[in-house]
């Protein structure tokens, strides 16, 4: 296969979390006397609070409590929300299926580096995976293209070969500001429209190997 590696964006693509991170977005910025409706914050989902905070909030209020909001929704989502989370189902048959062609999978994430090494375990990721990415390995987070270059870098694959794979808006920029192509799946509920300029919109991670030659073509 000419496909070599596939960097995985882990939360709404293999952890089934964004109505968590919605929630939990909601309750924080209510804590600081913020109040917006659940679209305004499912539209933001996929950025890291970095991004997200000042995206909604103004220069005084970032003042006031922004980083103070950003540590209060990471200890919220650690303590109340981050126990709920499950994987999608169709994970461990996916990881074999890519064992089986020797495609290189690394995880993409910029959440905190615990919760990073606690969805490596809910996911039994370890043994297939070449390695993962956390907060620490970017300045910011998506829709920068960091994150998905310290995973390709983790992953060991030939960039010329490799995709990105993620549910939100930002994932598909993050990836395309490096020239990476990308698959879109629409298991983070985010409309389809907006993942349009993805080189591939799925339903879900679990139908990447049934698209294998799709896929394969592209690189032609």
């Amino acid at each position: 296969m000419k496909l070599q590696g596939l960097l995985f964006d882990i939360d709404g693509t293999l952890v089934d979390s964004n109505d968590h991170h919605i929630r939990c977005w909601i309750e924080a910025f209510a804590h600081f006397d913020k109040h917006f409706d659940r679209e305004v914050i499912r539209h933001q989902i996929g950025k890291g609070g970095d991004l997200l905070v000042p995206d909604l909030l103004n220069a005084k209020e970032m003042r006031k409590f922004g980083d103070a909001l950003k540590k209060y929704r990471s200890k919220l989502y650690k303590e109340k929300y981050m126990e709920e989370v499950k994987p999608f189902p169709f994970v461990q048959d996916l990881f074999e299926a890519l064992r089986a062609r020797k495609i290189r999978l690394a995880l993409a994430s910029s959440s905190n580096e615990d919760e990073v090494e606690y969805y490596t375990r809910l996911l039994n990721a370890e043994e297939f995976i070449e390695g993962s990415t956390s907060k620490s390995d970017a300045r910011f987070s998506k829709p920068s293209p960091e994150i998905f270059e310290a995973a390709l870098d983790r992953a060991g694959s030939d960039p010329k070969f490799t995709f990105a794979v993620g549910d939100t808006p930002y994932d598909v920029l993050a990836a395309h500001r490096m020239a990476m192509p990308v698959i879109a799946v629409l298991s983070g509920g985010i409309e389809r429209e907006l993942l349009a300029k993805a080189e591939f919109v799925l339903k879900d991670a679990g139908e990447i190997p049934g698209k294998f030659d799709d896929i394969e073509a592209w690189f032609e």
